[in-house]
């Protein structure tokens, strides 16, 4: 095949996933800036020109990349991971009311891609994709699949190793993103700072977060590299606990296996694991 496929995804590990799949017969195109948060994130002009010139998109679906709604051609392949087969979506009230408790809004985490069990259903589903699409590959599609599945499976086995035996297994983190990741390796999630992404906490929310972690134990506070640190610091100060880094999403030169260990790294060291 003289052209290669054209495969946009809407962040980082998408792209990567694309990359272990489709190997040199595809050209994949990223949409997230780097630093960018997926939920607040507004394509480009040429991000959208690259949308349009696509053979296969992938996305992760729900609010992580709802504004690459706009950008979809008729008629070009979508991959959706969210509605995969074998990806059971957690419900969750990501909707506060104006004193910041709880509302009546329940809607799917979309934050699949943290969990290196789901990765490997939405990588079966990007080689499927890209077989039909360029049937001359398959066989070089299913070579790359199930090398990458394996080691997928070896990631899945050492963070499952790693966080066997930890001193604590709570936590509270500035947004949901982590629920996969704690459901696949029983952690607990005491309190979540920001429910929904670009609304600042209420000072009486900031005031409840701070008494679950005083009423739980929690040893810190995950934030992330997206979002301002600023609630989550003034709560730390608050509960005497630290402010720790999770990264959800990566760097463009980073894999997703080196993305997830990176993370890793920080559980462990966090909850005191081996």
């Amino acid at each position: 095949m003289n052209n290669k496929v054209k495969v946009v995804t809407t962040i980082p590990p998408l792209a990567d996933f694309s990359r272990q799949i489709g190997g040199s017969r595809v050209e994949v195109t990223n949409l997230l800036s780097p630093g960018a948060s997926p939920h607040t994130f507004e394509p480009t002009p040429s991000e959208a020109m690259a949308a349009e010139e696509a053979d296969l998109i992938v996305r992760i679906g729900g609010d992580v990349d709802h504004w690459v709604e706009g950008l979809l051609p008729e008629g070009i392949p979508v991959i959706e991971a969210a509605e995969l087969e074998g990806i059971d979506l957690i419900l969750e009230d990501d909707h506060l009311d104006n004193e910041g408790h709880p509302g009546r809004h329940v809607s799917p985490n979309p934050h699949i891609w943290l969990d290196p069990v789901y990765a490997k259903v939405i990588c079966s589903a990007i080689a499927e994709k890209l077989s039909c699409i360029d049937q001359e590959g398959r066989k070089a599609y299913e070579e790359n699949l199930a090398r990458y599945q394996g080691e997928l499976d070896s990631l899945h086995a050492k963070i499952e190793n790693s966080l066997a035996d930890l001193e604590s297994r709570k936590y509270v983190s500035f947004h949901p993103a982590w629920i996969y990741f704690a459901y696949r390796y029983d952690l607990e999630r005491i309190a979540v700072i920001m429910k929904s992404p670009g609304k600042e906490p209420s000072p009486r929310s900031l005031k409840e977060v701070v008494e679950e972690i005083e009423n739980n134990g929690a040893r810190m506070i995950f934030a992330e590299p997206q979002f301002s640190a600023k609630a989550a610091e003034v709560i730390a100060s608050e509960a005497g606990v630290p402010v720790l880094f999770l990264d959800p999403v990566g760097r463009e030169d980073e894999s997703y296996i080196e993305l997830m260990e990176r993370n890793l790294e920080v559980f462990v060291d966090a909850l005191g694991g081996k």
